[in-house]
């Protein structure tokens, strides 16, 4: 047996980078919960939301202070980034925790004011372990336009994203938000929410992301094949059967198509 054959015994494996943390053993005082959040599983998380905020700001889906991101760390706790930052050139150490009542119980920076919505979506659904907001230019301007995407165009976004929800506007940051967002997001993995912008969730702080980017250029798609023709091709339903076993497959099952 050769080495490359003997290598191959091992199989092959798609990484877990969900984090996972033991159910009931959140840090009970405040040295606890200062050495968690300085500890270096945390402090990973930190850098992975640094970059996927760098990517989010690379890619014009935020202007100015504009998105958030967050990811679940413990039965009552929460990463979020704080309020008032660019997305392009923070840093772990700007980083912030929060119980899911919105309570900020650590970071030097104030909490970012729309977390609300973010915990909402982790409530309704136990899947969502991680939430990225932006305002990226095709998928906001289908939300201004009121213009919800159909779900049956590209193969990629049926696997990926199933369909886009949408959420009715309310106010950024308000409780009726929250509410609204959350009972769309226990459905759908990606919602374009009213004259405001796009909210996804995921396993961890790049699969939310990754909805994100899977979001605009199905969107940016849509509106260059309208530019092209009023009338779009849409897969057939048994084909859609097939990509919804393939989103089985990959353990999205839970989430149902609309």
């Amino acid at each position: 047996m050769t080495p490359y054959e003997n290598k191959m015994r091992v199989p092959p494996v798609v990484p877990d980078l969900e984090y996972k943390w033991t159910p009931g053993n959140d840090p009970a005082d405040d040295d606890s919960l200062a050495e968690f959040f300085h500890s270096r599983p945390i402090r990973d998380l930190k850098e992975q939301m640094v970059e996927m905020g760098r990517r989010m700001w690379q890619r014009f889906y935020t202007d100015g202070n504009g998105g958030n991101l967050t990811v679940r760390v413990g039965d009552n706790l929460v990463l979020c980034t704080p309020t008032l930052i660019s997305k392009g050139f923070m840093t772990p150490e700007d980083m912030c925790l929060v119980d899911l009542e919105g309570r900020q119980v650590a970071g030097f920076r104030k909490r970012t004011s729309e977390v609300m919505t973010h915990i909402a979506i982790m409530k309704a659904q136990p899947m969502a372990k991680a939430c990225c907001h932006a305002h990226p230019p095709y998928a906001t301007a289908f939300s201004v336009a009121n213009h919800q995407p159909a779900d049956n165009l590209i193969p990629e976004a049926v696997v990926f994203l199933g369909s886009i929800g949408w959420a009715a506007y309310r106010t950024p940051g308000s409780e009726a938000n929250a509410s609204e967002v959350g009972r769309v997001a226990q459905q759908h993995m990606s919602v374009i929410m009213q004259n405001h912008g796009v909210i996804t969730w995921g396993s961890h702080i790049e699969d939310a992301y990754w909805k994100m980017e899977n979001t605009e250029a199905y969107c940016q798609m849509i509106a260059i094949a309208k530019s092209l023709s009023p009338k779009l091709t849409e897969i057939a339903p048994d084909e859609m059967d097939k990509l919804m076993v393939i989103r089985r497959k990959l353990g999205m099952d839970t989430v149902a198509r609309a």
